[in-house]
């Protein structure tokens, strides 16, 4: 499903549920997935809509789960295994300037 009808889908579960559709909410919905000018567009175009042509549209419980691209896991467990060895150089330069503040008290 493109970027584009997952908005649609969400716009149009978030008026069934009673709330106006904008950015913020849409975003909340789909997640941070979708470019902003994306979103743009595809909110334009739901309230554009007419009220048929907004049935016509899939619920959102109907989409695909989002997956993330095997790249972006990539990427992703990389930027993990920085941050852990970031974390573990902080711990151990956290631990010396410990013991330097101690010897330099005594």
């Amino acid at each position: 499903m493109s970027p584009i009808e997952q908005i649609l889908a969400a716009a149009k579960s978030l008026s069934i549920a009673g709330k106006k559709p904008s950015l913020a909410l849409i975003k909340t919905k789909i997640g941070n997935s979708v470019p902003m000018p994306i979103l743009i567009q595809g909110l334009q175009q739901f309230r554009a809509m007419d009220a048929s042509s907004v049935e016509k549209i899939p619920n959102l419980d109907k989409l695909p789960p989002a997956t993330v691209p095997v790249e972006a896991r990539s990427e992703i467990e990389q930027l993990k295994a920085e941050l852990a060895q970031l974390t573990l150089a902080y711990q151990n330069l956290n631990a010396r300037l410990k013991q330097l503040e101690m010897k330099a008290t005594k």
